[in-house]
């Protein structure tokens, strides 16, 4: 078919996968952040899906590696985020699965270190988009119903 359409190979696309992992600390709900790899920011665990790789066994893979967890194959998702072509190599998704309430370790030859913030200081620890995707995976997950993003905004924010 992309052949008939003139297009020499099927149009090319990112998907990452990321993982919102919860944790009590005194009476505030806490998120699990890494370091993001490109700024001097944070970013929630995961990353991208090989080629062919499906989504659950991508976020598999990349949280034994950035964590040291050996999770089981995510059930939930709370956010879809669309990210344009531009704004990455590749247009893309990214996808957050509702991860298990966990204390991680690091074990691995790929860990990375990695912190627990309050929802009010990912504010200041994570650049917009990123920011974006956490709150609307925390609001996902009180309420049961995955958040649609285009780039960290909800898509009924979004003038035409």
């Amino acid at each position: 078919m992309y052949f008939e359409l003139g297009r020499p190979e099927p149009p090319r696309r990112r998907t990452g996968v990321a993982g919102f992992f919860t944790r009590r600390i005194g009476d505030e709900l806490n998120v699990l952040l890494m370091p993001a790899t490109t700024t001097e920011s944070w970013q929630l665990p995961g990353g991208d899906a090989a080629s062919d790789e499906f989504m659950h066994e991508a976020y598999v893979r990349e949280i034994a590696e950035k964590t040291g967890l050996s999770p089981a194959a995510p059930e939930e998702i709370l956010v879809v985020d669309h990210v344009p072509r531009g704004v990455t190599e590749a247009e893309g998704l990214d996808v957050v699965f509702k991860g298990a309430d966990v204390i991680p370790y690091n074990t691995g030859p790929a860990t990375t270190a990695y912190r627990w913030a309050t929802l009010k200081e990912t504010d200041a620890l994570c650049l917009g988009p990123e920011r974006d995707r956490i709150h609307s995976a925390h609001e996902a997950w009180l309420t049961g119903r995955t958040a649609y993003l285009i780039w960290g905004e909800p898509v009924t924010t979004r003038r035409p």
